[in-house]
């Protein structure tokens, strides 16, 4: 019971974290009265659409390692334990996360030129996105890699055949041929 509570607790943890970084970063953007005229905000941009694609990428190839891996024993575990959707509305809000953010810097990459309320408003939701993305991508990346590199049960030893022992087998072959 206390170990579905924890994990009960762990899940809303999990998803809300996202959300308050963004609303950290937001919060910050406008105590600091942060704006998208910010001196070099247009190479901030520049980085944060390559990081959003190289995150898109290794979403796609840890997708492509899932996919190959859904009828095993792992995964019949996650389905058992009742975790299977919360892990797929992770990844899902990563990968949505991701591509919204990509988005939205290039757009914002137009908006620098044209000063106004529309631009603000919408530098003011890209810093909340950017707070959630950065959150999400986290989640998701160290979720992915404990799958890749979670261990496998231990398996009993084969027996140790020493050289020798396979010489003697090798022979006792080759004598039956003759």
């Amino acid at each position: 019971m206390l170990q579905k509570i924890n994990r009960s607790i762990g899940n809303i943890i999990n998803l809300l974290y996202p959300p308050v970084l963004g609303a950290v970063f937001l919060a910050t953007t406008i105590h600091l009265n942060l704006s998208y005229s910010l001196k070099g905000f247009s190479n901030v941009l520049e980085s944060i659409i390559t990081f959003a694609s190289i995150i898109i990428g290794f979403y796609t190839a840890m997708y492509g390692i899932l996919l190959t891996t859904s009828n095993t024993s792992f995964m019949n575990e996650f389905r058992r334990h009742h975790v299977e959707g919360i892990f797929q509305f992770q990844l899902y809000d990563s990968l949505i996360v991701s591509f919204t953010i990509l988005m939205m810097s290039i757009v914002l990459q137009i908006l620098i030129h044209y000063p106004g309320r529309g631009a603000t408003w919408i530098f003011n939701i890209w810093s909340f996105i950017f707070g959630y993305f950065i959150a999400t991508s986290y989640r998701a990346i160290a979720l992915l890699l404990k799958l890749l590199f979670l261990r496998k049960p231990n398996l009993p030893n084969k027996p140790n055949v020493d050289v020798d022992k396979k010489m003697q087998q090798i022979q006792r072959i080759n004598k039956k041929r003759l």
